[in-house]
């Protein structure tokens, strides 16, 4: 009697210890992927804000973790040295296009927009007429988007 007692005691203090080591895990779990969606939403809430200047958009933009970011180099002929598009919720996002002398910074830039941009032979007559008078970056007090 006293052996199965034993027997039984260990088997339920074993199974006992098991369920706790699962519901830890389980709730670990969840607390990151609370803190990692939480993030997510601070990274996207930041940028519903004007910036005072495009050098500030860009600086934010570019030392900012998003849920996706893209560069491209374009072809040697092109006005356009690089591109790089940034995206909270791969809808649309910053597009920041760079030329030996200026900077051009874009908001809500819709993801289809920057894959043509990707595909494109011509990546700067593409951004003349798609994208250069749209989707402009809104800033305080100001409208001209040139760096």
């Amino acid at each position: 009697m006293r052996v199965t007692f034993i027997r039984q005691y260990k088997y339920n203090n074993i199974k006992y210890n098991f369920t706790v080591v699962k519901k830890s895990i389980l709730l670990t779990i969840i607390f990151f992927a609370g803190l990692y969606l939480d993030a997510s939403e601070d990274v996207c809430s930041l940028f519903q804000e004007k910036w005072n200047s495009e050098k500030e958009a860009v600086k934010h933009i570019e030392n900012t973790t998003f849920l996706s970011s893209e560069s491209l180099t374009p072809n040697e002929n092109s006005w356009v040295t690089s591109a790089h598009f940034y995206t909270c919720n791969e809808e649309s996002g910053y597009l920041i296009i760079k030329s030996k002398d200026k900077t051009f910074v874009h908001q809500e830039v819709p993801m289809e927009i920057w894959n043509a941009l990707k595909k494109t032979r011509t990546t700067g007559g593409y951004y003349n007429f798609y994208i250069k008078n749209n989707y402009k970056l809104e800033k305080k007090g100001a409208k001209s988007v040139v760096l």
